[in-house]
């Protein structure tokens, strides 16, 4: 750094500053300092930067999979991966599903990462309470039933489940049904999974209909037999709202194997990404879920934490637009 300093013509706080980001260093002075760097072949080291400053750089993606795949989710991964690398972090993407595994204690414990983003966050999560201990930083991609001290960004599932109902009924619809994420999502209190259901009864119970609800595993044969299974039972059914892309083809080709047309006969909803919304024939229907804006807001909110530009908690919740497609009209 003395060799830089000198090359540069600047102080040798002034390059320590450069690299630390502590203090505010001027554009110009910063590509002095650049410069030096490169014509000397400067390459900092980064484990003795993390003695020296107690700060590994490093943010673990707290991701548990109960399953092998990872779904939509990736979307998150791919925005937060992104963003924590715009701001100087890397990324470390843990997808043990146990909440108390010795590894990730130890992980926290000794310091090797600087904060947490957690995902598949449960009503009461145990991870909430030991990163707490822990005196880890961590923002929530979702949020717990209390979240007081706690910074999160979530999508207003209350607000997509009763945009969606309500534009159904608008049109006419009275037998709907959700299709919603797994049962051992549900069973583990997920929070998206569990508010989504209670929301969408609380809008149906509003327009003074029954509704009906369906766990299903994120597979096509799952989400064939399940549409199948419920035209049987219940042949009045008229609309779908899809809280998981993945069964959407075998939903779509049961209602075709029942020689049911979408839109005419049977509408479908959509909450997840407009990316996904329109890579199905029909393209659906959708709330938009903004999983780029959702990753790249969790990260940014966690690198305030950890600069201290920001200590409150911050909650977002999100409301993006509902997106009129080809899979749903009027009931006729």
């Amino acid at each position: 750094m003395s060799d830089i300093a000198k090359h540069a013509g600047v102080t040798l706080s002034t390059v320590s500053y450069t690299l630390s980001g502590k203090r505010p260093i001027s554009d110009a002075v910063k590509q002095k300092v650049y410069q030096a760097m490169e014509e000397l072949g400067y390459q900092p080291n980064s484990l003795a930067r993390a003695l020296v400053t107690k700060r590994t750089r490093i943010i673990a993606l707290l991701y548990p999979t109960w399953s092998s795949k990872v779904g939509p989710q990736s979307e998150f991964i791919t925005s937060i991966a992104a963003s924590a690398t715009d701001h100087g972090y890397a990324l470390l993407l843990w997808t043990s599903p146990l909440a108390d595994d010795e590894k990730v204690m130890d992980m926290t414990h000794q310091g090797f990462i600087d904060g947490a983003i957690l995902m598949e966050v449960a009503l009461h999560d145990p991870r909430v309470e030991f990163l707490q201990k822990q005196h880890v930083p961590f923002v929530m991609i979702g949020r717990c039933a209390e979240n007081d001290d706690m910074s999160f960004v979530d999508l207003d599932f209350d607000y997509a489940l009763e945009t969606s109902v309500r534009y159904l009924v608008e049109e006419g619809h009275r037998h709907i049904v959700l299709i919603n994420q797994s049962e051992e999502l549900l069973e583990r209190g997920i929070g998206y999974v569990v508010r989504s259901r209670d929301a969408f009864y609380r809008e149906m119970q509003k327009h003074g209909l029954q509704g009906r609800d369906c766990c299903c595993e994120a597979n096509d044969q799952a989400g064939y037999e399940a549409t199948t299974n419920l035209l049987n039972d219940h042949p009045a059914i008229s609309a779908f709202i899809l809280m998981t892309p993945w069964p959407s083809g075998g939903i779509i080709r049961a209602l075709a194997d029942k020689g049911l047309h979408i839109p005419e006969d049977v509408s479908l909803v959509a909450i997840f990404s407009p990316h996904l919304a329109q890579m199905t024939t029909p393209t659906l229907t959708s709330v938009d879920f903004p999983f780029e804006e959702m990753g790249r807001l969790g990260t940014q909110i966690l690198v305030d934490k950890l600069n201290r530009i920001e200590t409150a908690a911050s909650h977002v919740l999100l409301t993006p637009p509902l997106t009129i497609r080809s899979s749903s009209g009027p009931h006729r």
